[in-house]
């Protein structure tokens, strides 16, 4: 597998600055990170924002973990076996994984977050990762009992999963937040207000709550401070002494984010890769993931753009290759499709037999689409429209190739507008965009968790179709489904696949450990720091 945590390669290691002999990292230090929206809760089985996820995986443990490479590694549990048909798994916990209170975390706790989460009264969002289980669909849709779900306590340390079909990749999928302990318990002592705080809260992950006011919510100056468990079941292994997720912060932390590393307001922030060579050369360290593709987003919602024959128009005549040749870093490649190289199927690359899975490019439909589609909107010729992409030479140089495809072939006006990452993401979160070059992050390392990008219930809402929503919701998650899901977001013209690209996360000079995941969490539970 393709190295997903590494220096910036030949491209950055001359800038790169080492710790020399005689620096000392301490531990017991501080560490801050300002999250991109505020949280909505951090009950593992109802979060919906990145920045719950975010806290979630600070505060909670899974039975797994996807480790900054992309494999999947222990977490509450210490191991894990499959029958030969890989269609069930047995899962032993760690003896040493208790929740905050000391308590030890049991099997049925993992059990009953499962059985809470396909309950409708829960109300959780993109619930589909848990239909591989068997009974799982068929409990969430109110046709059979909890007790026909194929999850079980063997006893107080193992669990047994079944699962509806062969899936050699399920352990990938338990580290996703759905499947997160729920003690049962706690949360029926909570009366209806787990999660919503720090008060009714109870932890498993390397980090927990100091006191019942460690999660602010006062407008203004809302942020939440995390200290080490002490209950945790590798305590002596976290080094920070505090960690804070910052909700309100000053825009300059996000708008000028390499001074903001250089002084030490923030320890990591994630950065395009002309920004990260800066911040490199003035001694930042970086990580590199192979998790991303960028793409032509086009917004279904936008004027012209709502007719599926305008979308097909302008994603077919485009000049691939010569768009292709446009991005100079050496470290990317042509996309096959949406699903990045850190996406595996059964162990190898999904895209490892040959698959294709971008439209090709047809200057035919100037004569077979574009007619009939200017009788529909009345319109003489192809009206305009603008791409917004990152306000950075090689973004602003990709988006100048699609105008010079368009505007040769549609002889009309084109446009783009390069934004500050800020800008560019408020406008995708809110909607407010024709076309864009969009960097599509892979969520994991599952081609589910890439494919519920464009369900109508993510953030940003990338596509609002009933029609993929319920494909979705009836995945038996087989090659065959996958591609099929593929299929529809080709041929609704969504989103064109240009290259695999990656993701720079980059920490301040002072410190060392904070370790990225393509889950997109971020562990910083070995992070030290020089003083």
């Amino acid at each position: 597998m393709k190295r997903l945590l590494c220096l910036l390669l030949p491209l950055l290691l001359s800038l790169l600055t080492f710790p020399s002999c005689g620096e000392i990292y301490q531990s017991g230090m501080e560490f801050t990170y300002p999250l991109p929206q505020n949280v909505d809760t951090l009950d593992p089985q109802t979060a919906s924002r990145q920045s719950s996820f975010l806290t979630i995986h600070s505060i909670f443990e899974g039975l797994c973990r996807i480790d900054p490479e992309g494999n999947v590694v222990p977490g509450a549990a210490r191991k894990w076996e499959a029958d030969e048909t890989y269609t069930r798994f047995t899962f032993h916990l760690d003896s040493a994984a208790k929740w905050s209170d000391g308590s030890p975390v049991t099997a049925d706790d993992f059990l009953f977050a499962i059985q809470r989460a396909l309950r409708p009264e829960t109300a959780t969002p993109s619930v589909d990762d848990l239909f591989i289980i068997q009974g799982a669909r068929a409990v969430y849709q109110g046709e059979a009992d909890e007790s026909f779900l194929g999850v079980w306590a063997e006893d107080e340390r193992t669990l047994t999963i079944q699962l509806e079909r062969s899936y050699p990749d399920f352990p990938a999928l338990t580290a996703g937040t759905h499947y997160m302990p729920c003690s049962r318990s706690y949360f029926e002592s909570c009366s209806g207000h787990y999660g919503l705080s720090s008060e009714y809260l109870l932890t498993n992950g390397p980090f927990t709550f100091g006191s019942i006011y460690a999660w602010s919510t006062d407008v203004g100056s809302r942020k939440i401070e995390l200290v080490p468990s002490d209950t945790y079941r590798e305590a002596k292994k976290v080094a920070p002494g505090k960690l804070t997720y910052l909700i309100d912060y000053d825009d300059a932390l996000t708008q000028e984010p390499v001074s903001a590393l250089l002084s030490g307001s923030i320890d990591v922030s994630i950065l395009p890769e002309s920004t990260a060579k800066e911040a490199a050369g003035q001694g930042c360290g970086v990580q590199v993931l192979d998790d991303s593709v960028t793409g032509l987003l086009l917004n279904p919602e936008a004027g012209v753009l709502k007719h599926v024959q305008a979308r097909e128009i302008f994603i077919r005549t485009i000049d691939r290759a010569s768009l292709l040749a446009r991005r100079e870093e050496d470290n990317s490649h042509e996309a096959m499709g949406v699903m990045a190289d850190c996406v595996r199927w059964d162990g190898q690359p999904y895209y490892g037999d040959g698959a294709v899975m971008f439209a090709a490019q047809d200057d035919g439909v100037l004569e077979s689409l574009l007619p009939a589609l200017l009788n529909t909107i009345k319109e003489e010729r192809m009206p305009e429209i603008t791409v917004i992409c990152p306000d950075d030479e090689e973004s602003v140089n990709v988006a100048n190739g699609l105008l010079v495809s368009w505007n040769k072939k549609f002889s009309n006006g084109y446009n783009i507008e390069p934004l500050d990452d800020a800008e560019f993401q408020s406008r995708i979160a809110s909607g407010e965009y024709q076309a864009a070059l969009y960097t599509l992050r892979a969520g994991g390392t599952t081609p589910y968790q890439v494919l519920k990008a464009f369900e109508s219930s993510s953030t940003p809402a990338l596509l609002k179709s009933e029609e993929y929503d319920g494909l979705l919701h009836t995945l038996n998650f087989g090659l065959s489904e996958y591609r099929s899901l593929e299929t529809y977001l080709l041929n609704n013209f969504v989103f064109y696949p240009l290259f695999s690209d990656k993701t720079y996360y980059v920490t301040s000079p002072n410190s060392q450990g904070i370790l990225a995941a393509p889950d997109l969490g971020i562990d910083f539970s070995g992070a030290k720091k020089k003083e």
